[in-house]
């Protein structure tokens, strides 16, 4: 009974060690990715639109929101240039890779963003509630990308 006690302890310390640092690396994996990423968004893209429409990639949330009467201070970022991933803005269209459900994104939503803050702001449609987020690379999903934009590049 003793031994088994001892094993047990042993086995839960050993998870705990384990855990903690898978935790610390996580942390450290993340750090560096953000500093391999910041300088991609140093393009000065702002964006200022509302959500026409989301297609949901039914993968953790993932999907593709389209913007209707948009503003931007470009007018093409084609994002398989350096393939990355945050945004794509052609003929007058804009779309947004993003993981919807963070921001609780409905048609309808103004959604502004600025790359070199990598922000994203939704302002709710019915209650001017406002929603904070962070741009990211979406490059894991390039392939639900490219079969439902509506951009070709």
């Amino acid at each position: 009974m003793k031994k088994e006690i001892i094993k047990i302890v042993i086995l839960f310390s050993i998870a705990i060690v384990g855990w903690i640092f898978w935790i610390k690396q996580s942390i450290k994996d993340a750090e560096i990715q953000d500093k391999y990423e910041q300088p991609f968004f140093q393009n000065s893209i702002l964006i200022n639109g509302r959500v026409g429409g989301i297609s949901d990639s039914g993968n953790h949330c993932f999907g593709i929101i389209y913007l209707k009467d948009f503003v931007s201070n470009v007018k093409e970022f084609n994002p398989y240039k350096k393939d990355i991933f945050p945004y794509a803005i052609k003929n007058n269209v804009a779309e947004i890779y993003s993981w919807t459900c963070l921001y609780n994104v409905e048609a309808g939503d103004s959604i502004i963003i600025n790359s070199n803050d990598r922000s994203i702001l939704v302002i709710k449609k019915d209650s001017n509630e406002k929603i904070d987020g962070n741009l990211k690379f979406v490059n894991e999903e390039k392939d639900y990308i490219q079969e439902n934009s509506k951009l070709k590049f």
